[in-house]
């Protein structure tokens, strides 16, 4: 066959196999045997044989690439990931629907929902890149695919996501007058039951998979993509960034569906819209009940605001979106005996008690601790030791004993009897009035420092890849690190003489460490563990610090190996817009405690905490320690914008003509402001737009300023 018959032929095969494959895999409408499938695509391979310069990388021959030889490389999402919150009730979800009530500040509110199966497999963001090539219509082809990892960042599976014969490598979308470069479509890996069984069928027994969940995800990890083109690997999508959605006009996630399934992408046929989120129980009750039928596994609903707009006004908290819930089945329950009965000391110095159990499975994972929360729980529960008790995992993340079976307790069971003192460093036990928990209250407290340590380095604090649990245990042993500023002392001498430390290990926490000098003062704030200060509050307290004109220079350091082992450069000085941490502590202490409680968000049990903290002279002498070896705490984002709001509160009512509510609540965070769910005496303006609510009454009542969008933006040019 001559090249030009030959490309005619291949253009023709690919087209086709294509389409068998969508109908096959997307559309659920096989129209030929698999045998003509893999015909075709002989035909296909041998033609690209005879032919290589007309390979491309979207042919269905191509799915399958080279082994990687190593770990999984780490790269960063085109846009943060975040988890949705959980409910199990039609409690849990009338109280979803008062919360966005509440936020919105519309009584009524009873949104159109999208109801969509929440397939139990492998999260993955898919980025496409438009061919410049192609200027007639939009064509996109499959760049790379990255698992959730942090929500910064994931490891790249696009050598074995690639293997999905459901997944095209192309897609090509009707043109727009700007189409963005990427598109960033989210799904769901997962492989069918029957492909599970299958996939343990060849494996040993010691090496088999528990679920489908844990399949896909130890299939898509392989580093040799055969491997998991042997495994039957399927997807379905659900979602197209902002970016995207917006060049291509989706105004709701049905929307957002039907594009995907326009463009060839697998998205699940099972999909409802309901008028009134009230509605959503008859969906659930209906999947709950056939769900074994289903080919492959899923855990429950997922149900999103459909309306995009509305999703833009709800916003999200700092780890997950208010406007999507996901409606989760009771959670699996199975019966251990409790052997023993042990405590855990946590970073506050809470003292947790932990039952130790029979191995079970539960929720496809082998349990063998389940937590008993506190003292009050073990007396409510009357749990013993040696009793037969029932588990259930809270969220399906920790098991949790739920009840006794007192009918088959032995008569050598034993009571737990919570001890007086601390089982790390024998510190006399407090429990203050109105709390539940026992603490120790020894700063020294061994365990307790450990788990503050964990808490400072991890990820929605300072970030510090690599430095986990156990090596900051053997760190503490060897004496090498005593406190968090010790952390940035550390040198590759020091990690080289820990068990299982080579020089790549080394050198990449070295670098994680150095990366993490400079950071956002929320997340320093919240990295500082201190009581009562979690991820939002220290948001809050962040933007509430009044922040230099000055900037401050630092020294930055390569973590390259050579030079810390066998010196090299010189560390180089860099000015930077920032505060040293010993300054915000000064900063806080000057700021009176009742002010601080007036911050909204606050209140005055944080403020309380927050200055004792700040007035403990060894906390001032660590922030000291930290600002001498260079770590420096950055502006919140958003927070450079000129801080004309600050010490003012605002409250949002009704709906403003070109502003989303929540653009609004960033614009005014963003200059030093704060936003109110009510209004009270101490608001400062009420923004209102169209059809504003009983809070534009209370203002009138109270006084308070009432301005428009068209002041609101206004008041920011001056």
């Amino acid at each position: 066959m001559e090249k030009a018959a030959a490309a005619r032929r291949i253009a023709a095969l690919r087209e086709e196999i294509w389409r068998l494959n969508k109908a096959y895999f997307v559309e659920n409408r096989p129209g030929v045997s698999e045998d003509v499938r893999d015909s075709l695509k002989q035909e296909l391979i041998q033609l690209e044989r005879n032919f290589p310069d007309l390979v491309t990388p979207d042919s269905p021959t191509q799915r399958v690439g080279a082994p990687l030889d190593g770990r999984l490389p780490k790269v960063a999402h085109l846009t943060p990931k975040q988890s949705l919150s959980d409910a199990f009730s039609k409690e849990e979800i009338a109280d979803w629907l008062e919360q966005m009530q509440r936020f919105l500040g519309q009584d009524g509110f009873d949104p159109e929902v999208v109801c969509e199966l929440k397939i139990d497999g492998l999260n993955i963001s898919l980025v496409y890149e438009r061919d410049p090539k192609h200027m007639q219509d939009a064509a996109y082809h499959l760049a790379r695919a990255v698992t959730r990892g942090n929500g910064i960042e994931g490891e790249d599976v696009t050598h074995t996501v690639r293997t999905i014969e459901s997944l095209p490598l192309c897609i090509v979308v009707r043109s727009v007058a700007a189409p963005p470069r990427f598109l960033e479509v989210g799904g769901e890996v997962y492989i069918p039951k029957a492909s599970l069984a299958k996939v343990n069928a060849a494996l040993p027994e010691a090496e088999r998979f528990s679920n489908p969940r844990n399949a896909a995800a130890g299939s898509v990890r392989q580093l040799d993509p055969q491997a998991a083109a042997e495994r039957d690997l399927r997807i379905f999508c659900y979602s197209l960034d902002e970016v995207g959605a917006e060049a291509f006009g989706l105004r709701t996630q049905a929307d957002v569906l039907r594009w995907l399934r326009d463009a060839g992408i697998p998205v699940n046929p099972d999909e409802h819209v309901v008028k009134h989120l009230r509605d959503v129980h008859r969906i659930y009750d209906r999947v709950r009940e056939h769900r074994e039928a289903l080919p492959y596994d899923i855990d429950g609903l997922v149900l999103k605001v459909n309306d995009r707009r509305l999703q833009r006004d709800l916003g999200s908290t700092a780890k997950a979106p208010r406007w999507a819930r996901a409606y989760k089945f009771p959670a699996e329950e199975k019966t251990a005996q409790i052997l023993d009965v042990r405590l855990q000391v946590g970073r506050t110095g809470a003292i947790t008690p932990v039952a130790v159990l029979t191995p079970t499975q539960l929720a496809g994972t082998t349990v063998t601790r389940a937590t008993l929360h506190n003292q009050d729980e073990i007396e409510r529960l009357d749990a013993r030791i040696g009793d037969t008790v029932v588990l259930r995992k809270a969220g399906d993340i920790i098991p949790e004993v739920v009840s006794v079976l007192a009918n088959l307790r032995p008569k050598s069971a034993k009571p737990f009897h919570f001890p007086k003192e601390c089982p790390s460093c024998g510190t006399r036990l407090v429990r203050a009035e109105g709390e539940v928990a026992h603490r120790c209250p020894n700063p020294e407290c061994g365990a307790a420092r450990q788990e503050q340590l964990a808490h400072f380095a991890s990820r929605y604090a300072m970030n510090i890849e690599g430095l986990g649990g156990e090596t900051i245990e053997e760190l503490l042993a060897q004496d090498v690190i005593n406190d968090a500023a010790d952390i940035f002392a550390l040198t590759a001498a020091d990690l080289l003489a820990l068990p299982l430390f080579k020089e790549k290990k080394t050198e990449n926490l070295l670098s994680s460490i150095e990366r993490s000098k400079r950071v956002p003062l929320d997340r320093f704030l919240f990295a500082l563990g201190i009581r009562h200060v979690g991820r939002e509050t220290a948001d809050v307290l962040a933007r509430s610090i009044a922040w230099p004109v000055s900037s401050v220079t630092v020294q930055e350091r390569s973590a390259s190996l050579q030079p810390t082992l066998f010196g090299g450069h010189k560390p180089a000085k860099i000015n930077v817009h920032a505060m040293r941490p010993e300054d915000i502590g000064a900063a806080l202490k000057a700021m009176p405690e009742a002010d601080i409680a007036s911050i909204s968000g606050i209140g005055p049990v944080v403020a309380q905490s927050v200055r004792q903290w700040f007035g403990v002279a060894e906390h001032g002498a660590l922030l000291r320690k930290f600002g001498k070896l260079g770590i420096v705490c950055l502006q919140p984002e958003g927070s450079s914008a000129p801080q004309i709001f600050r010490d003012k509160t605002f409250v949002l009512t009704g709906a403003l003509p070109h502003l989303s509510r929540e653009e609004a609540k960033t614009m005014i965070k963003d200059r030093g402001g704060s936003v109110s769910g009510s209004v009270s005496k101490k608001t400062d303006y009420v923004l209102a737009g169209d059809d504003p609510g009983s809070k534009y009454d209370d203002a009138k009542k109270l006084g308070v300023a009432i301005i428009d969008e068209a002041e609101f933006k206004a008041m920011m040019k001056r």
